[in-house]
């Protein structure tokens, strides 16, 4: 059977897998750590500050210059790459208009250099699209007519299926959930933006709140405090998860969804999805519109099946789409 290379690239580390056609993972490599954007010098943009965000990766030659010593052992071993990546791209030509994390990438025609460069089939597609269509292929949405994913990370990535089909845009920026906004009266407020949840969202106004560095604080050390009852950092899950489920709600009733389910590596986490769950449960039932009519929005959250594995998935089953090796 068929192997290949595929590849998660996210803002924090590239992680890079060997898989079947059949979307088995034969043997995870490690992961690269990414250095691709200055989180410090995010923060200081954020609030109004005029300085660059690069990072240490900063150009395509160091991005190959990265991921050939993960190619060379499997040489001759694996028929293609597929690839998960950041940002506005045409999965068909394997175009980046921008990059995400990866500034580098903005208008490279990466996966044309990566075949030429290793020599075998390359491709890409937009990371939020590749977590829908894996859920959409073996997981958490199989069978479901309209739904999406929306993936907590770096940033928010997100995809959706309306019809049984990937909306992807005339521009490819469909399903792009982190240009969102949770405060429409003033959508210039880039603070509050809807990336401004993600998990490295949470990370970064939980250690302001704590008085620590951004690097102090993750996952790990978020959930722990929220168990312990930290009550600042129980204020930022709360209004973090009002603001996760009313984006949800507003998807709903635009796209009519049958189910939206949240992923990324925090979605493990069962105290983020309780939360989640309770707020849409008490929206669905104290909805003031189910008075008028019977088919108001009814929010139904789920926890991705693959969680920070879905970009591989869904990688690999464009892959074989595009290499026709898929139905």
């Amino acid at each position: 059977m068929a192997k290949y290379l595929v590849i998660d690239n996210g803002g924090t580390f590239i992680k890079p897998s060997v898989m079947d056609s059949d979307g088995n993972i034969l043997q995870m490599l490690p992961k690269i750590p990414t250095n691709s954007l200055n989180t410090a010098a995010i923060s200081e943009q954020s609030s109004g500050k005029e300085v660059k965000v690069e990072g240490e990766l900063d150009s395509v030659e160091k991005y190959l210059a990265l991921l050939d010593p993960v190619y060379q052992p499997l040489k001759g071993e694996v028929d293609g790459i597929a690839m998960s990546f950041p940002g506005v791209n045409d999965a068909e030509k394997g175009y980046c208009y921008s990059g995400g994390a990866f500034l580098f990438a903005a208008g490279q025609p990466l996966a044309a250099i990566m075949t030429e460069h290793f020599g075998v089939p390359c491709t890409l597609e937009n990371d939020g699209k590749c977590a829908v269509l894996a859920e959409y292929w073996k997981g958490a949405l199989q069978g479901v007519q309209n739904g999406a994913v929306i993936a907590l990370g770096t940033g928010i990535a997100g995809g959706i299926i309306v019809d049984g089909k990937i909306v992807r845009g005339r521009r490819f920026s469909a399903g792009e959930m982190s240009y969102m906004t949770n405060d429409i009266a003033n959508p210039l407020n880039m603070a509050a933006g809807f990336s401004s949840d993600s998990a490295m969202g949470m990370c970064m106004k939980a250690a302001y709140a704590k008085g620590m560095q951004p690097s102090e604080m993750d996952g790990f050390k978020l959930f722990e405090l929220a168990k312990a009852g930290d009550p600042a950092v129980m204020a930022i899950l709360d209004k973090t998860c009002d603001e996760i489920v009313g984006q949800v709600y507003n998807m709903t009733a635009l796209l009519d969804l049958d189910v939206v389910a949240i992923g990324g590596g925090i979605s493990r986490e069962p105290m983020l999805l309780e939360m989640l769950q309770k707020k849409a449960e008490n929206l669905n039932a104290n909805n003031p519109l189910a008075r008028y009519s019977a088919f108001y929005p009814q929010v139904h959250i789920c926890p991705c099946q693959f969680h920070n594995e879905a970009n591989m998935f869904g990688a690999l089953y464009h892959h074989l789409k595009m290499r026709g090796l898929l139905e």
